[in-house]
């Protein structure tokens, strides 16, 4: 059996590293480390979410960066209030992202995009007509 575990590793450009410090502090209310690790010139930012997971950064100079968000691979936050926290980061002044697959999205500094669900255990299955709607 397999399955998707609760860990995701991004990279981002260095001149992204105090802007994604700060979104991230402000929009999931939970500390933001800096860790170093062997052979990671630089180090990484580290979010540990309180629900469980977590988050790494990676700083390089050649990783995808835009202010609009990107194609690429987008990443699942779940939350009980998904409206709140994207209209926190509209507060904040980030951009609003809009796809037909959830009804909630965010960009993070250099155009990294999440889906914004309800938590989990009180989400309907995705793709269904009543996730659609709770959400």
């Amino acid at each position: 059996m397999i399955a998707l575990g609760n860990n995701a590793h991004l990279f981002a450009r260095p001149h992204r590293r105090g802007q994604l410090r700060s979104s991230l502090t402000a929009l999931f209310d939970c500390p933001v480390a800096d860790v170093e690790h062997p052979g990671i010139p630089g180090g990484m930012l580290l979010v540990r979410f309180p629900r469980g997971g977590s988050l790494s950064i990676e700083f390089a100079d050649d990783a995808p960066d835009d202010d609009r968000p990107r194609l690429g691979t987008w990443l699942e936050l779940q939350t009980d209030d998904p409206a709140g926290l994207v209209q926190k980061a509209r507060d904040f002044g980030l951009p609003d992202v809009h796809h037909a697959g959830h009804l909630h999205y965010l960009a993070i500094p250099g155009g990294q995009v999440f889906a914004v669900a309800l938590r989990a255990e009180e989400a309907a299955p995705i793709g269904s007509a009543e996730r659609q709607r709770r959400a």
